[in-house]
């Protein structure tokens, strides 16, 4: 039987599910298609840092993240967004990418290289306010006290009263893609309908914590 916090965390991650990290929504139903359905509308993108230090674009499979680097450059990062679960699933090797998502067991294969660059370019092109190590050192943050219900309300995750934001086709994306507007950690988005080990795999692994002890 499921304790009332646990259930609590399931519901959430119904909702943060349909944000289409990882698995994304389908063709006919807006559930599982290969990319995420994008709005009609698309939502507002802010441009990135006028200076930006780019980071070096190292990985240990010559992995491509020049896409990545050049979306977030141009401010796009709802394409950014969707470029990072590209990425990971690669990453991920040849079962993820049959799935078409990783499993958290999955995560701590992930290359560290690749991980610290994917994060970097979130980091470098959005002035240090998102990426995984961003949201990695919230959630340990003493205030937060790797809280998820607490996470989700600190990045913007969930509406006042505590309804998590959607992306679905027929709600559209709820999700904020302008860096100035959105809380910091908001980006990149995590799917938990499998349950939340893979977001909290994805704060643990060791490119992520390292990167975020270099935080201010």
């Amino acid at each position: 039987m499921m304790t009332p916090r646990a259930l609590q965390l399931a519901v959430l991650g119904t909702f943060v599910l349909s944000t289409g990290a990882f698995s994304r929504p389908p063709a006919a139903s807006g559930v599982h298609a290969h990319r995420a359905v994008v709005p009609a509308v698309r939502p507002v993108v802010a441009c990135a840092p006028t200076t930006v230090v780019a980071p070096a674009l190292e990985s240990e499979c010559n992995f491509d993240h020049t896409p990545l680097q050049a979306a977030l450059a141009r401010g796009d990062l709802l394409e950014a967004d969707q470029i990072t679960r590209d990425a990971l699933i690669k990453l991920g090797g040849e079962q993820a990418v049959v799935r078409d998502f990783v499993y958290f067991t999955e995560v701590k294969k992930l290359p560290y290289k690749d991980m610290a660059t994917i994060d970097a370019l979130w980091r470098a092109y959005t002035g240090d306010k998102q990426g995984y190590s961003v949201q990695s050192k919230l959630l340990r943050s003493a205030r937060i006290g790797n809280d998820l219900i607490k996470l989700y309300e600190r990045i913007g995750w969930c509406k006042p009263g505590g309804t998590l934001l959607r992306w679905t086709a027929g709600s559209g994306n709820e999700f904020i893609y302008d860096n100035e507007a959105a809380p910091a950690g908001h980006l990149p988005l995590t799917s938990t309908l499998r349950g939340t080990r893979l977001l909290t795999e994805l704060m643990q692994h060791p490119a992520i914590v390292d990167a975020s002890k270099t935080l201010k």
